[in-house]
Parts: structure tokens; sequence; C-alpha cells
């Protein structure tokens, strides 16, 4: 196979092996990568591939039957490569593209999005919008993305058109989710895409001809989610033992079976509440001389821990200052890490900023990183906070404010901070997209079990080497905020395959991570809703760390008093955001 588009092979560059048998693969992969990206062409756009940025995905029943008939195709096609002729760096990739086809495959024919989940309607405009807006100002780019942003809000009618034909019986949870989110995308076209238009007089124009058309199809559809659609939503959001099992197997890339990772988090988890004890009873018998405790086992450690977690949480922002805070505390944790000299940082010169969630994906988590574009590495990565949870009624506004905030206490925004970006997920997608080693396969399909694990890994890294050593109560929020990787994987594999009434489910859900996990109630309540919303990405933190934290560690075991942590971290995160356990082979079986 050769290219007749030259300017493909600019666009998707060809990794150089120095293996023969490398390139009939390489070429392959490339046709691959462009045509998956024209059938998703929110996709495409999302990772910084502008070549079908006028499309907008086509849902219909045809749409739909393309996508399959092209992923069965690319699976024979790429079942045909013999993986032992590759290259280990080319088997990964190769890898790497099979679970993207056999998940494709997976999620069209036997889970069905298209028609039992809304959430892919809002995520296709809103990721399809967002990522056409993100460069930075007087880009000569803006003209060429404006006018595909233009054609892709003209398709919109025939877009929302399709959703309604094809969602049938989604689960009630997420079409109300999904009602509160839909209004984000309705904010955005009405306050947030005029202003983009006004230094472009003739893009304006158009604009101004054809948003009141898109701002009707969005307002219809957002009628119809809530008048049509949610008396409807009858469906389960269970995905059931077989569906659930399977996801996972796709999503985690990792050889650990179900049964072990569940095992394993059991035992995480009882070893740091044990952990939490030992550091919390010192400081109990400083806030509280006068407690007496008779109390023996988990019903003494839940008190113990819990009077000290009351105490501690105290300390927190205020609403108004939470983002200014963030930034405080980014400027402590980044002079740690050069100080103890974990791990090198990127240039304070790199496009990192800390800002609110967009509207379309607020309240889905607290806090998210969003990596710069894989084939644009150069343009913003963003440090997302989420709105603070309101009800609408003033006396429940305020119990859930104070709630969040003594979650996300001074402590607890410390270690969100670590996690979310230094040196958690901007320092790990800085090194995925600027390396040399890193395909472009293996920064397009991202592992969200690296992602997550090594975040989760250098929050125990960061505390190991001594951060805010002097300050107890930081440590107890870590254990604290460590204990949810555990339960994480826990409640997806219950919630998810249980058969118990939801109700019954509810009542073990809450308890497990309010008495188990000290969890407030506003940040139990959210995730319980984000573990019904989601499937198999809440198991990514603990089956992530653990592979990962069992690399370092026969990585330590094989360089004996050579091991270098800094070493060892620029080394892990240069192979870019792939599965451990193909991590593992580049490091110490290649």
């Amino acid at each position: 196979m050769t290219f007749a588009d030259e300017s493909l092979q600019q666009m998707i560059p060809r990794p150089n092996t120095g293996h023969d048998d490398d390139r009939p693969f390489y070429e392959l992969a490339e046709r691959y990568l462009d045509d998956m990206m024209r059938l998703n062409p929110f996709v495409a756009t999302y990772l910084g591939y502008h070549k079908y940025d006028p499309l907008m995905d086509d849902m219909s029943p045809a749409g739909i039957a393309a996508k399959l008939a092209f992923y069965d195709s690319a699976q024979r096609r790429f079942e045909r490569i013999d993986r032992d002729t590759l290259s280990t760096g080319a088997s990964i990739d190769l890898d790497l593209i099979r679970t993207d086809i056999e998940a494709s495959l997976f999620s069209l024919r036997e889970l069905r999005p298209h028609e039992n989940d809304p959430q892919i309607y809002n995520d296709m405009i809103g990721y399809g919008t967002l990522y056409l807006t993100i460069l930075e100002p007087g880009s000569p780019d803006w003209p060429a993305r404006l006018r595909a942003l233009l054609s892709r809000m003209r398709a919109l009618p025939t877009f929302l058109e399709a959703a309604r034909t094809n969602l049938r019986h989604p689960s009630r949870i997420i079409t109300e989710f999904m009602i509160e989110q839909h209004r984000g995308n309705i904010t955005f076209f009405e306050t947030e895409l005029p202003p983009l238009f006004e230094p472009y007089p003739d893009l304006k124009a158009d604009l101004d001809r054809h948003l009141p058309r898109a701002l009707e199809a969005l307002r219809e559809y957002q009628t119809w989610l809530e008048k049509d659609l949610l008396p409807h939503s009858v469906g389960d959001w269970r995905l059931g033992r077989e569906h659930w099992t399977r996801k996972l197997h796709l999503m985690l890339q990792s050889d650990l079976s179900p049964e072990e990772i569940e095992s394993r988090a059991w035992d995480r988890l009882h070893a740091e509440r044990r952990a939490m004890l030992e550091v919390a009873e010192p400081m109990h018998a400083r806030f509280f001389p006068h407690h007496r405790h008779d109390e023996t086992g988990e019903e003494r450690l839940n008190i113990i821990v819990g009077e000290v977690l009351d105490e501690v949480s105290k300390n927190h922002s205020h609403p108004d200052r939470v983002f200014e805070d963030c930034r405080q505390w980014v400027g402590k944790i980044k002079a740690f890490i050069r100080e103890r000299d974990l791990i090198s940082l990127p240039p304070d010169s790199d496009n990192f900023v800390i800002e609110r969630t967009p509207a379309f994906l607020d309240g889905l988590a607290v806090a998210f990183f969003n990596p710069a574009p894989a084939f644009e590495p150069h343009l913003k990565k963003s440090y997302w906070i989420s709105s603070i949870p309101r009800a609408g009624d003033p006396v429940e506004d305020a119990r859930r404010v104070e709630s969040y905030l003594r979650e996300y206490n001074d402590y607890g925004l410390q270690n969100l901070s670590i996690h979310e970006a230094f040196p958690g997920h901007y320092v790990q997608f800085y090194y995925a997209l600027s390396s040399p080693l890193a395909s472009i396969y293996k920064k397009v399909f991202a592992s969200n079990t690296f992602a997550e694990g090594w975040a989760v890994l250098c929050e125990e890294q960061m505390f190991e080497a001594g951060y805010s050593a002097d300050e107890p109560a930081a440590l107890l929020v870590h254990k604290k905020m460590g204990l949810r990787a555990p339960i994480n994987a826990i409640l997806d594999a219950r919630l998810h395959t249980g058969n118990d009434p939801e109700e019954t489910l509810d009542r073990w859900a809450i308890d497990l991570m309010r008495r188990y996990g000290f969890q407030e109630e506003t940040e139990a309540t959210a995730k319980l809703r984000r573990a019904k919303v989601s499937s198999a990405q809440l198991s990514t933190y603990f089956v992530g760390f653990q592979e990962l934290l069992d690399l370092m560690n026969d990585y330590r075991k094989e360089k004996g008093s050579a091991f270098r942590l800094k070493e060892f971290n620029e080394r892990l995160l240069s192979f870019g955001t792939i599965p451990p356990r193909a991590v593992r082979r580049l490091m110490l079986e290649a």
C-alpha cells in the first residue's frame, strides 16, 4: 500500500524503527487512523487533526452502518498482520489499534450508546465546538476554524434529529444528567460563540444568518429531552456482568482479572485505613484531650479518624477563592518537586492554565485535566475545576457548599492539584506529547489506565518524599483521598454487576464512601451519580496505580543501588500514554 495523499504522511508521522517488517504495518495504520477520524470527525478535531473539521458526525442509520462496515473491514486487515514479526514499539502500536477496533465494534454492536446514552450526542457537540476554539488570540488559523464551526452549526438540526430518532429507552439518571449538561451547549452558542466572530465581519454575517436556526434546534432538543425522552427513560444504567467485564477488559488493557482487582482493592482499602489511624491518633490526643473512646476495631478507627478529619476539614477555601487558592498550591507543589528533584517539570512558558470546566461537562467530576491535542501539543493545557454544586434553595445551597469545601479543604485542594497537574496529568501528558519515543498511535490511543495510575502513583511519591512533612493533617487528608482509588474500583464492580434493587445498591454505595472512605455527603452523592452514568472508568485509578506501583518496585529491584526515582519517572513517561503492561515491556522486557 502506498499513499496518494502526501500531506497525510506529514500529518501522521511514521516511526523510524529501522525494522523492515514495520513499514507495511505503518502504511496500513496511517490509512486506518485517517479513515477512523473521517468517520468520527469530532474525534479528529479533539485530536487536533483538522482535515475533517467541517464535518459533523453522521449518526443516521446509514452513518452507523458505515462505521460498522469500516471497523469490520479494518479488523480483518489487522488480524492478518503477524505481530511477532514487528519491532516491540510497532507491536504495541498494533495492539493499540486492534483494541480500538474491538472496542468500537463492541460499543456499536453490543452497548449501542447511540440508542441508550444521550451523553454521546452531548459530547460530540461539546468537544466538536470546544476544540475548534482553543487557539491563541490572533492565530492565523482562526478563520478556517470558524468556517468549520459554521459548517458544523448548520449541520446541528440534522444531527439532533438523528439523536431524537435513535434514542429509545436510556436510564433516567443519564437523561436527567444530560438535561443539565445540554444547557451548557446552548449557553456556548448563545454567549461564547458570537464574540469569537467579531474580528471577522464576513464570517460574522454568516453566523448571524445561521445562528438562529441552530439555537432553535438546540432549544427544541432540550425540550424534547425534558418532555419526551425523560418519561421514556426506563432503561437500566447497569451494564450487567457480561458487558461490564468485557468493557473493563477493553478499557483497562490489563492482565488483572475482575476478581483480582476487587480483592486487591479491599486489601488496599483496609491497609490504608489502618495507616490513617496511626496518623490520626496523636492528632486526636492534641485536638480532643478529654475524649475517651472504649470502642474497638473498625468502630474505634472510624470514630478517631472521623473526629480528626472533621476538625482539619475546617481549614478550607471560600467559593470566591478556590481558583486563587489552587494557583497558590500549585506554586508550593512545583517548588517542592524542584527541591526534591522528583522529575523535570515543563517550562513555565508552556501553555498551562487553571480555568472553569466547560459547561457541557460541568458536574461530571470535581476537576479534570484536559491535555493539548495529540497533533497540536503546543496548544492550551487546562486544569479544569467544576462549579461548586448548588440546589437552588438558599439553605440547601449553603449546606452543599460547606460540604464541598470541607471535602476539598486546604489539604484536599493540594492533593487534587498534585493529581491533576503537578506532577500528575499535566506533567505526564507533557512528556507523552513531547517525547520523540512515542509514536502518534501512542499519543492518539491514550490509555486512561496509565494516565490515572500515574496520577495516583505520583501522589504517593510526593508524600513519601516528604511533601508537607510538618503538617500531619496534610498526610491524613492525602490518605483519605487515596482511599478513593480502591473504593472506585469496588463501586464500579458492584454497581454494574449486582442484581440488588437500586435502593439497596445506593445505600451500600453511600455507606462505603462515607463510612469506609470518610467522604462528605456532597462528594459521595456526586460520585454515585458518576458511577452510574459511566462504567469501567472508575476502575482505571486503582488498576493503573497497582500496575505502575508493581512496575516501579520491579524496576527498583532490577537497578538495585543504581535506582533513581527521577530517572524512573522520566523514562516511564517517555513512551506515551500507553497501557501499563506495554510500558513494562519497554522498560523491563525489551
